[in-house]
């Protein structure tokens, strides 16, 4: 289970003695054997060239000796000669990538906690309801409320339309308990988001009854029956949750660029993004995915500039070159529980800069 310790420990590691590695490897049984996952792993590691070979050993050998086989994507940054070693395996595949840095390559796992983290299930039947909390795609917890039994009674004769309320009654008194076991147990978690599972009919009751709190929270519904197993519940939730996300990413970027052009709580460009999380004023950064750009880093004070004057040269003590200042922004916003987004395309903010951010002030 991917903790915020985890995350803080993999944002925060920084060596500038030795290289870090960083390796995201897509081991997805749907679509790799065993045998085609490793061979793509020696793929990436034959392009480590500028990497600690102890390194390159490490995660080839975690991959082929330690790895368990049950995820479908897994993160491995390694730093021998400083003794770190941080290794996450997913429920959720990942995009095959190698990098080779002073610190640790966080672009694509932020891509993935903003996704898939903290996504509550309800799976909704005439009885009551299964409650669950998915991270990253590993059920972290769960609870529910079954009421009592629901008979739908067929037969025709005089008590058959009294028998048809009784139970549509109980069918709601039902609902309504789990609608109350539901609003506890996803406060108390902390969840943000809540996708709907079970047939048109239940889910539409059941969302009637949920607070307003619980339905401004839900991002989607899919049918499901009532034996439908829990990897099926996952998965089939998963993918809604990756379309709900494309989604809210495009309104996201939408609002920060409406807001920026009307003068409020928001700024464009990686020069004024960057200063803003630097000063914790950010709330939420977008960025498109494929973007980077070169910058260089004051060592002493942590300051990231796209460029040198001679006064701040003169007076920086260490400077170091950063490859790609667009991955050090989203590192600090994620060191600062700041929220990261990240888009495939959307061509407003492509315009405006690349990048983005709702400010606090």
């Amino acid at each position: 289970m991917l903790t915020e310790y985890d995350v803080r420990q993999a944002v925060e590691f920084e060596s500038h003695d030795s290289p870090v590695l960083s390796v995201y490897l897509n081991v997805d049984p749907q679509r790799r054997t065993v045998e085609k996952y490793r061979l793509a792993l020696r793929n990436l590691l034959d392009k480590a060239s500028a990497a600690n070979p102890e390194d390159v050993r490490r995660v080839q050998n975690y991959i082929e000796m330690g790895y368990n086989r049950t995820g479908r994507g897994v993160v491995i940054f390694s730093c021998a000669a400083k003794d770190f070693w941080w290794v996450q395996s997913f429920a959720v595949p990942v995009e095959d990538a190698m990098f080779v840095s002073f610190r640790p390559y966080v672009r694509q796992l932020a891509r993935l906690l903003d996704t898939y983290e903290r996504c509550g299930v309800v799976h909704v039947d005439q009885e009551g309801a299964r409650l669950y909390l998915f991270n990253m795609g590993v059920l972290e917890a769960a609870d529910g409320y079954l009421g009592q039994e629901v008979k739908l009674h067929r037969s025709g004769g005089w008590a058959n339309p009294r028998y048809q309320r009784q139970e549509a009654q109980q069918a709601r008194r039902n609902l309504q308990e789990a609608a109350e076991v539901a609003e506890e147990f996803y406060r108390e978690t902390g969840t943000r988001r809540l996708i709907l599972a079970g047939t048109e009919k239940n889910v539409a009751r059941f969302k009637e009854l949920l607070s307003h709190r619980l339905r401004t929270m839900v991002i989607g519904q899919f049918s499901a029956d009532a034996n439908a197993s829990q990897t099926d519940i996952r998965d089939k939730a998963l993918e809604l949750a990756a379309k709900a996300e494309e989604k809210e990413a495009q309104l996201l970027a939408d609002r920060v660029l409406a807001t920026a052009h009307q003068g409020g709580n928001a700024v464009l460009g990686l020069v004024d993004t960057l200063t803003a999380v630097q000063h914790g004023r950010a709330q939420h950064v977008v960025a498109l995915a494929d973007y980077s750009q070169h910058a260089y880093r004051f060592v002493d004070s942590g300051l990231v500039v796209l460029e040198l004057s001679e006064e701040g040269d003169l007076a920086s003590g260490r400077i170091q070159d950063l490859p790609d200042a667009v991955e050090s922004t989203l590192r600090r916003a994620l060191a600062q529980g700041i929220g990261v987004t990240l888009l495939d395309q959307h061509a407003e903010l492509a315009e405006a800069g690349k990048i983005g951010a709702l400010t606090r002030w």
